[in-house]
């Protein structure tokens, strides 16, 4: 084993985060919630998706962002760079793309057919004698500002970023540099519509401790523990806004006739196939990552090669969210390797009906208002530095 089974050991690696309660407004607050719009997800990087949603030049996908009013569209131009616009008409603020996907060569708006090409220049308007000093050079698409990093698509609200998005991942970019994400691809994905505040569901996602209780029968072991009662992390780690904690899974598992037959599978594909396996960079056999402010990678140790889970919390007001799931695996290329992707699709899927229950009936107890602060535990560290930094980035009222 090698997770060091000891007492308060994060907060005597990180003294400087503290270990006091944290107020409950940010969670139920109006106004807080419109100090996040503007402070947070109006000037932070935020994850849109992957470059392998969109492969070939004209495919585009579209990102609602409702927590600032916008929709963001991000398309692959025939020139083969991926660029971000809103999703907007020049024309009258028609909602130029309707689909939440697909593939263009033309962009045009359904309203009057106004034209735009895949680099968002205005290349057509109807009618166009009959309007005042029209210039359609300067009536493209309003572009965003758009970075990719290992394959994740991240898009910046601000004017003017403060910083570029490799300095704001910060140490993360080293952690994971070279993580052969690339050669999964999406599998699977949930959306789930929570009546609950974004940052109940990424606290209560952000931590291993009520895995014994929460999911007792769904994952009873799935991470080691003390005195066989209470996770404890392998490793906890700060990267400038994000954290990431790594804990290890017990070597014996009580998985069930179904899971360990999984098991089997997975590990006989894993010595009879001939296609290269691809390991992800993980500190331990699970690891979750919190890229502030909103999105979460799940690195899971797997057979017969790693899987990992991308999550969104997308606010859309403050006590509504909506929760993106997606799972991403290398091709399966055998049955048994599909079937032990199938099999680990719906336990995730169980594991997070779960959660889900849980994010709405946590925001109702706050909500209430009976209790005014949460006291977050030693294994709850990482929670505790998202809302540090969070009240970082928001500050005090105006």
């Amino acid at each position: 084993m090698k997770t060091v089974i000891a007492d308060k050991r994060w907060t005597k690696k990180y003294p400087e985060v503290g270990t006091g309660p944290v107020s409950t407004e940010s969670c139920i607050s109006e106004a807080f919630y419109e100090r996040e719009r503007e402070r947070v997800f109006r000037r932070c990087w935020l994850n849109a998706g992957r470059v392998d949603y969109v492969p070939t030049p004209g495919d585009y996908f579209v990102q609602e962002i409702a927590v600032c009013n916008t929709s963001i569209l991000v398309i692959r131009g025939r020139d083969e760079v991926i660029r971000g616009f809103h999703n907007v008409c020049s024309h009258r603020g028609n909602k130029l793309v309707r689909n939440h996907q697909g593939c263009r060569q033309a962009l045009v708006c359904g309203f009057h057919n106004w034209t735009f090409d895949t680099t968002g220049a205005l290349k057509s308007v109807t009618d166009e004698e009959n309007f005042f000093d029209l210039d359609k050079s300067k009536l493209g698409l309003t572009p965003v500002h758009l970075d990719v990093w290992e394959g994740f698509i991240f898009i910046n609200l601000a004017d003017e970023p403060a910083e570029t998005l490799q300095d704001y991942l910060g140490g993360v970019v080293d952690q994971l540099g070279g993580g052969h994400f690339d050669h999964h691809e999406l599998t699977f994905q949930y959306q789930v519509s929570e009546r609950s505040n974004w940052k109940n569901g990424l606290d209560a996602q952000n931590e291993i401790y009520h895995l014994p209780f929460q999911h007792k029968r769904s994952i009873p072991d799935f991470a080691v523990r003390k005195d066989g009662r209470y996770t404890r992390n392998q490793d906890f780690r700060i990267y400038k806004y994000h954290t990431v904690y790594a804990s290890e899974v017990p070597e014996e598992r009580k998985m069930g006739p179904l899971g360990e037959m999984t098991y089997r599978l997975g590990t006989l594909s894993n010595v009879n196939a001939s296609k290269t396996r691809f390991r992800l960079p993980r500190i331990a056999d699970f690891d979750f990552y919190t890229i502030f402010p909103n999105f979460c990678i799940l690195l899971s140790k797997d057979q017969p090669s790693d899987n990992y889970i991308t999550y969104n919390f997308w606010p859309l007001a403050v006590d509504k969210t909506l929760w993106n799931i997606k799972l991403h695996f290398v091709p399966a290329a055998n049955a048994s390797e599909r079937f032990s992707q199938e099999f680990t699709k719906v336990l995730v899927r169980d594991v997070l009906y779960e959660d889900a229950a849980a994010h709405e009936t946590i925001h109702e107890g706050l909500a209430s208002r009976a209790k005014p602060f949460i006291h977050y535990q030693d294994e709850e560290i990482q929670i505790r530095y998202f809302h540090e930094v969070l009240e970082r980035f928001c500050g005090e009222a105006a």
